[in-house]
């Protein structure tokens, strides 16, 4: 299940496997608002639990009772939809069925959706919100019928936003640029973000006003183990040469510039407002003052 509403998302996922191996449920279901994991239910359990304190506090009892008796009943219908793709494909083994339904809630109050399945990873049935029809990809497809209750789950979007609104608020990054020698004779520029959510964040090196992607290496966009994010670009300077690099950040709308110059400016602070965007520049006064320790810049409210 995938909702959108303004940066964020509200996704469910079901997959049951046909012969599991040992210690594997049949069939998972499991729960996310952005890459916040919500609820989960297996066929071990058979229950679906909240994985967030905030449903937990804020959902009744019996919406977990009601959520756990349509999750036993999905876990039937995906069993029984297994056996009957295998005996079409006359496959046996170990296969896989996978449902995802969604549906978009957006910043003006208005909601679109889809649903879909596949088996084995591969696309077999679509259904189309603009035609109210299925788009089968296999003519065994077009047996399937539709169980989404659309009204239901746009209002449960709706009510988990609300619940989750601390959890799920935007958070800008606190970002820094320091200096290592990486290796004998090789200077390296590091520049990191950390603390901020939505997690989509984008991170460059200029030289000289031009984008150097090439020069530089990444970090993977990675859970600080708070609910926020980290990430970091890194590039080798030239300590000799008279190049200008800037590391510049994005998030939410929010650009920052770091600029390190040439050993002989000095240290001015400048903020100001750019195509709607802010940009935020702290000009370091030498890379000298970059090997001393980092420098770390929170981002403008």
């Amino acid at each position: 299940v995938l909702f959108h509403f303004g940066t964020h998302s509200l996704r469910y996922f079901g997959l049951g496997i046909s012969d599991p191996g040992h210690g594997v449920p049949e069939f998972i279901s499991v729960g996310y608002v952005d890459s916040h994991l919500i609820t989960t239910y297996d066929s071990v359990t058979r229950q679906k639990e909240p994985r967030a304190p905030w449903m937990a506090e804020n959902l009744a009892p019996d919406h977990w009772e009601r959520g756990t008796q349509l999750l036993r009943g999905l876990q039937q219908t995906f069993k029984v939809e297994l056996k009957r793709l295998q005996r079409h494909y006359n496959h046996s083994g170990s296969h896989t069925y996978q449902g995802m339904t969604g549906c978009e809630l957006l910043e003006d109050g208005s909601t679109t959706g889809f649903l879909q399945y596949a088996y084995d990873g591969q696309d077999f049935l679509i259904f189309s919100k603009d035609t109210l029809s299925w788009l089968a990809v296999d003519n065994v497809a077009n047996q399937h019928e539709l169980h989404y209750q659309r009204r239901r789950m746009y209002g449960l979007a709706k009510e988990i936003r609300e619940y989750g609104k601390d959890t799920l608020r935007e958070q800008p990054p606190l970002v820094r640029v320091n200096r290592k020698e990486t290796f004998p004779g090789v200077t390296t520029l590091f520049c990191k973000a950390h603390g901020f959510y939505p997690p989509e964040i984008y991170m460059t090196w200029m030289k000289n006003g031009e984008e150097i992607v090439q020069e530089m290496d990444y970090g993977d966009i990675l859970p600080s183990g708070d609910g926020t994010y980290q990430m970091w670009a890194s590039v080798e300077l030239d300590p000799q040469s008279s190049n200008l690099y800037s590391c510049h950040v994005e998030h939410c709308g929010v650009h920052m510039v770091l600029q390190v110059p040439q050993e002989s400016e000095t240290i001015p602070l400048v903020m100001k407002a750019i195509s709607g965007s802010i940009v935020l520049v702290i000009v370091l006064a030498g890379v000298g003052v970059l090997q001393n320790g980092a420098i770390y810049l929170p981002a403008p409210d």
